[in-house]
Order: structure tokens, then sequence, then C-alpha cells
């Protein structure tokens, strides 16, 4: 059984959900801008009412009487979109840093952003409703609605790298560090998940997940019996009355528990500890940022519905760098997370039970290296097999031997030589052995032929991206070539190669 469903069934045998991380895994921004909404059903460019801001007591709200007109729409989105300018002002303040550059081994200084903007929404699907958004205002005409969905274009994008926190759905933040006795697909219920995590006083979680679920939905799509009953005869009386009162009451009422559900969420994450890889990840999201504004101000900024070819290797190949480090950190920062790989064995604790740093074997050229020898005594048998690598720290080490009790180790790795010995731990003392060694950079070279899902049918030109492989796109590409094959190497400046900045130099060494 895995430790996900056996915190799952503790969930439901307490009725009350259990703490998954005992990390807050994502950085939560001092002053987020939340956004909350409706819009009608089957029209996503057709907003209702908007609850948005950076103040938890005095939000916006933002009303279309008619969303079919688009006058109306424009006029409505049109304050939406300078206060978001507003709120992207704060984050124009740059520092300079030093950056290795070319082959690493040379230093340069660049500009980055202090900070970088925060959205936190409540669900999945209004984070996809701001991609939305984002496509539908940069096509239009108007310079602050294209500027604004520029932003949200940039803002959307940040969600699809693992580790990412500009763009936040409160249903993920919290299913990240609790788990819950219900079906994952009721997880993304903002306010079943709250009931789970914090049931009131005097009522358990079975009873609040029922009451939350008869609640108003937290957006963008609307019930419809709310839509029916309470909706559409808002919105009659504006149209023929020209009076908004009863809209805006109504969509007041209705959004009002969605924003209060989205900062309980972002409360419950603020009050555990950051994770230590979370700075770093968030450096990132700040360096993306940076160049995402010099290509607003340039005016060189571009969004492409669909990469090929090689922007989409180079995509994907990110993807799969950023999900492998994300987990990496995440065990190495939390004991709870840990505890995942303990349970299936691929990680083991237990004490030092004796040492031997003299230990020396002779290597393919026939000297003699020093590679000590640890004792572990674990509290249950350790079934995999000899040769299994794994690490403490920065400390690496392969399984030579194991039995009910004991696993023999040596160490092959970042303390075989004499001055290092010092890194080894001490007899008797605790410590988890995990599989998780110094994060490795995987460039991401070229094949002499891409892989059939990134190809595309005819030749397309292979737009750079920037330095975080985000969608957005912003300069031409070489000449085409013959669909699969990869273009001739071109020279990339520096600041444009992707680089995890997900690492921190030294691994916490201890228990954890």
């Amino acid at each position: 059984m895995s430790l996900d469903v056996y915190q799952r069934l503790l969930a439901l045998s307490q009725a009350r959900a259990v703490p998954a991380a005992s990390r807050a895994h994502r950085h939560l921004s001092p002053r987020p801008w939340l956004l909350t909404g409706y819009h009608l059903a089957g029209e996503p460019s057709a907003p209702v009412a908007i609850r948005y801001g950076s103040f938890r007591d005095s939000p916006k709200l933002l009303t279309v009487a008619e969303p079919r007109d688009r006058a109306l729409r424009f006029a409505a989105l049109g304050g939406l979109a300078r206060d978001l300018a507003t709120y992207l002002s704060r984050y124009t303040v740059t520092e300079p840093v030093v950056r290795a550059t070319g082959n690493g081994r040379e230093l340069d200084v660049d500009q980055c952003c202090v900070d970088a903007p925060q959205i936190v929404v409540p669900n999945e699907a209004t984070a996809h409703w701001v991609g939305l958004l984002g496509q539908y205002l940069r096509t239009l005409d108007d310079p602050v609605l294209a500027a604004a969905g520029a932003h949200l274009g940039w803002i959307a994008s940040r969600r699809h790298l693992p580790g990412s926190s500009v763009l936040l759905t409160a249903t993920d933040l919290l299913t990240t560090h609790w788990r819950t006795g219900q079906l994952p697909t009721e997880d993304g219920h903002l306010g079943r998940l709250l009931a789970w995590i914090e049931p009131p006083a005097g009522s358990d979680a079975w009873q609040a997940a029922r009451d939350a679920e008869a609640m108003p939905p937290a957006g963008p799509a609307s019930d419809p019996s709310w839509d029916q009953v309470v909706l559409r005869p808002a919105l009659e009386r504006a149209k023929e009355q020209g009076d908004v009162r009863r809209l805006k009451l109504a969509a007041a009422e209705v959004l009002g528990g969605a924003w209060r559900d989205t900062w309980a969420a972002v409360d419950l994450v603020r009050m555990l500890p950051p994770g230590e890889h979370v700075a770093k990840r968030w450096e990132s999201d700040r360096w993306s940022w940076t160049r995402h504004r010099e290509r607003v101000l340039a005016g060189t900024v571009s969004f492409s519905a669909r990469l090929s070819d090689v922007p989409a290797y180079r995509f994907l190949h990110e993807l799969e760098t950023r999900t492998a480090a994300l987990e990496r950190q995440m065990a190495l920062d939390d004991p709870l997370v840990m505890a995942r790989y303990l349970a299936t064995g691929e990680a083991v604790a237990g004490v030092v039970i004796k040492r031997d740093p003299e230990h020396t074997v002779v290597n393919s050229g026939g000297r003699s290296v020093l590679r000590p020898l640890l004792w572990v005594r674990t509290p249950a048998a350790f079934d995999r097999p000899a040769g299994t690598e794994l690490w403490w720290g920065k400390v690496g080490m392969v399984v030579r031997a194991a039995t009910d009790d004991t696993v023999e180790l040596m160490v092959t790795s970042g303390a075989v030589t004499r001055p290092k010995l010092g890194l080894l731990p001490d007899a008797d003392a605790e410590i988890v052995l995990a599989p998780f060694g110094p994060l490795q950079y995987f460039p991401d070279n070229l094949p002499d032929e891409l892989p059939w899902p990134t190809r595309s049918s005819r030749p397309a030109p292979a737009p750079e991206q920037d330095d975080d492989l985000d969608t957005d796109l912003d300069s031409a590409a070489p000449a085409a070539t013959a669909p699969g094959r990869v273009p001739e190497p071109r020279a990339v400046p520096a600041e444009d190669v992707a680089a995890p900045a997900t690492a921190a130099p030294d691994e916490p060494r201890g228990l954890w």
C-alpha cells in the first residue's frame, strides 16, 4: 500500500484531512492578486462578474450587464486591465545578479527583477480561464487590453511548469499539503476540500463537505439553477431597466464564498515553514518575469497556439527535467514527503552501527583507492539488490549486501579522500539514505531525428524561447527543414540556455 492511499484511509477513518507535507512547497507572495469570476455558460469570453484584488477586505467587483455586448464587455475588461497594470507596476525594480555564461566558466552581470507577480485563483478551471482571457484580450486593438492579454498569457503559461508559483490554484495548494478521505476528483471542489481540512466546530468532514457542496461553485462556470433563478432575471432587469444593483448584489454574494475560501487556502499553507528549495524555484519565476517584461516593452512578445519540431522537443525536455527536480527537492526538504519513498522501499532509514573509513579497493588502473564502508541497522528489510545507488546529502553509496535488519554500503563519491572523511555520518547517527543525489543538469542536445510526437506534418519555423522555455515565443527561426529532421546548430545567447535553477548549492546534512 502506498503512503498516499494509507493517508486517505486514515483521513476517512478520522473524518478529517491529514497532513501530506510539513513544509510549504509553493512560494506565497506577501501580496498576491486573487481573482474569482463567472462567465456565461459556454462562453468563456463573456464574463458576467469578476472579483479581484490584492486586499482581502476591499476587493473590486466587475460586472457586465450584457456580456454579449462587445462595448460593455470591453469597458468592463478595460477596468480589469488597468488594475492589473497597476499591480504589475510594483514589480519593475531590478537588481544586478552575477550569472554564469557560455560554458559556465565565465561570469556576467545581468539585471533581474527583485520580485515577480503572483495570481491565486480558486481552482484549475479558473486558471484555464485566465489563459483564455489572455488569448482573447491580446487580439484586440486597444493597447491597454492587448497588454493585459500579453501579461495574462505569460502568467497562464507558467502554470504548466512544475514548481512555478506565478499562477497558483487554491485546490492544488491544499492537495499538495493535505490528504482527504474523498475521491481525488472531489478534491477539485474548493469548498469540500476546506471542509475536510478545517470542518466547522461541532461538525465532521462529511457533513461539512455536504454543506459546502450545496453552496454555489467557485467558478468560472456557474450552477444552472443559479443561472435560471438569479442570474437571468438580474441580467434582464439590467438590460431592460438599466438597473444593475440586483446583478451586483447577486455577483457579490455568489463570489463572496469563493473569495473567502481562496484566502483561507492561502492562509493555511502560509502557516507552514517554507521548503529550502522554494526560494530557488521562485528565482526562476523572477528571471522569466524579467524577460517577459523586456519583450513587452520592446514590442516583440508573441504567442503560438501550438509548438512544433524543435521548440516542442525542448519544451517537453524542460517539463521532464523540472518534474524530476521538483520531486527530488520536495523529498529532500520535507520528511513527510520523503516518507513516501521510505514506504515504497526506494529510500531507507536506520542507525549507523559500524564504520570502516579505511577500506580500500583496487580500481581498473590497478591503484588502491579509498572506499569507506558503512553498516546501517534498519527497522525493516531493505529489498533492493546489490549495486543500488543511495545518497546521504552529497555522499554517494552503493548497496553491497542486505539482511533482514542490516544494510552494508560502500561509499563511492563525496567522501572518498581522507580530507573529506569528516563528511561521513558518525556511528550511532540516525540517517536517511535516498535515491536523490546532486541535481543532474541534463543537456537538451538534439537527436539526429526528433521523436514522432514533436514532428509537424509540414515544415515549420522553430521560434526561440525565453530562458525558462515558456510557450510565449518571441523571434524568428532558422530556415525550415524536412519534417522530423533537426535544423543546423545555431548560436544561442547564454541567457537563453535553459538550465533548471532549482538545486541548492549544498544539501542539508543530518537526518533529513
